[in-house]
């Protein structure tokens, strides 16, 4: 006995000297404890990520922001919560093994993250292959970044695998992670600190930028929306009176791509919902979101005037891109994305290497000193992965967008309005605002709408649960 515990000092003393030169060593007995606990305890364990996944990430976003001097794997909130989310999720596949339980449930899922992970993968190689160590170290947090997320996925697919009936508690987890970050907006617009950009006080949350939070809160607005219609009239007046609060504090983000992607969504939500509910559908889809959206303009029309009185989209913004002048955010996105494409046509292949686009890019931010980001995630993938990478993130989100829409078309009468308000979501942030809305960088919203697609697994007829992980 005296021998055990002069080890376990001796080892405690060791850690806590090595802890001084490198305080992430004291990551290794964490992860050891969460290994045991996570095996010990699957089910227990399945809960708490699901919950995490759900309900904590959008307020961790504000830890993520970048600095000047700050490496590729510096620790933040947001850093451990992935590393941990990913430690989780890789112990629980390996238990799921063992109990004779598949990692990936649905094979189309699997495939579809196959390209995902490919795209990726090519920035690691790219980034090493003209880089060196400092390239390699920006792709493979890229991809462990990536990695975390589709963890998380996991994780609540897995979830609701052994609960089917917790569909509904993993929707209200969903709606308690927003209520932090919209209390801290409303903080910031009461007091006037929030993201200041000259005199214009734009509220952002617990996001690092106002365009993040308006985006984060699309999604709940279109399940409010879609599910609307069907709902007794007392819930369908609280459905309209949350979708129309959230939209208001989209459009006090003065986030014009935000505002874009929730009108695509609410034109492409009944033309979605047609296949299934038919002309008669349709029509009633066509009144409510024009319903929503006249509410809204009511409401925040001024603002949403004032938020695109100075964009030029004409010739002259075009001509004055050319020349390399900015009179507005227009032509200097043009002049960004001009700058990455004839840098990623130096290796149009394979590109620099995740994560790059922050190194290399030479517009620079003022107030950080940090290059820009791509501000659009196509020229994003082609500047870090070239053509290969490219092609294989576009493949990645038709399938995945596919995937969402089979499901709606398949999920049973009462889950449908929310299966289809979730994919146009998806499809607007995607696809539809031509890449613009930064999805593939925005961690949080991608967690909330991975989140949303786990929770459309449900089976659309009542059956047996899936036989529970042995304890």
């Amino acid at each position: 006995m005296p021998q055990r515990s002069a080890f376990w000092v001796a080892a405690v003393v060791s850690l806590a000297a090595l802890a001084v030169f490198e305080p992430r060593v004291t990551a290794a007995p964490v992860a050891v404890a969460i290994a045991v606990l996570v095996w010990r305890w699957p089910a227990a364990a399945l809960h708490v990520a699901a919950f995490a996944a759900l309900a904590v990430r959008p307020s961790l976003d504000v830890f993520s922001e970048r600095r000047v001097g700050v490496g590729p794997f510096a620790l933040s909130p947001a850093v451990a919560f992935g590393a941990a989310m990913l430690w989780v999720a890789l112990v629980l596949a390996a238990r799921r093994r063992r109990d004779g339980l598949r990692t990936w449930t649905d094979a189309r899922l699997f495939r579809t993250h196959v390209w995902l992970f490919v795209a990726y993968g090519i920035g690691v190689y790219s980034g090493w292959h003209w880089y060196g160590a400092a390239g390699l170290a920006q792709g493979v947090r890229e991809l462990v970044r990536v990695a975390s997320i589709v963890a998380a996925f996991l994780v609540v697919l897995w979830w609701i695998e052994a609960n089917p009936q917790a569909s509904g508690r993993g929707w209200a987890y969903l709606v308690v992670g927003t209520l932090v970050p919209i209390a801290v907006a409303l903080t910031q617009l009461v007091t006037g600190q929030g993201y200041l950009e000259g005199d214009l006080l734009r509220i952002s949350g617990t996001f690092s930028h106002p365009s993040n939070f308006a985006q984060y809160l699309i999604p709940f607005i279109m399940v409010a929306v879609a599910g609307s219609a069907a709902s007794p009239a007392m819930f369908r007046a609280l459905r309209l009176g949350w979708a129309l609060g959230l939209s208001l504090l989209v459009a006090l983000t003065y986030s014009r791509t935000a505002l874009l992607a929730l009108a695509i969504s609410l034109v492409l939500l009944p033309i979605l919902m047609a296949a299934r509910t038919g002309r008669r559908g349709l029509a009633q889809g066509v009144v409510v979101v024009a319903l929503v959206g006249a509410l809204g303009w009511w409401l925040a029309g001024d603002l949403i005037r004032a938020r695109f009185a100075g964009v030029n989209l004409g010739v002259v913004a075009w001509e004055e891109a050319r020349q390399g002048v900015s009179e507005n955010s227009f032509t200097w996105r043009l002049i960004t994305w001009g700058g990455l494409v004839r840098l990623g046509l130096l290796h149009p292949l394979v590109g620099h290497g995740g994560g790059m686009t922050t190194v290399l890019n030479p517009m620079i931010e003022e107030g950080s000193g940090l290059p820009f980001s791509a501000h659009d995630d196509f020229v994003k993938l082609f500047f870090e992965t070239g053509l290969l990478g490219l092609a294989c993130y576009v493949l990645y989100g038709i399938r995945l967008c596919s995937w969402a829409l089979r499901r709606a078309r398949t999920v049973g009468s009462a889950s449908a309005p929310t299966a289809y308000a979730v994919t146009a979501s998806l499809l607007s942030l995607f696809f539809f605002t031509a890449g613009v809305a930064e999805l593939a960088v925005n961690t949080a919203i991608l967690h909330a709408l991975y989140g949303m697609l786990a929770l459309l697994t449900v089976p659309a007829e009542p059956t047996a649960p899936a036989p529970p992980l042995r304890r």
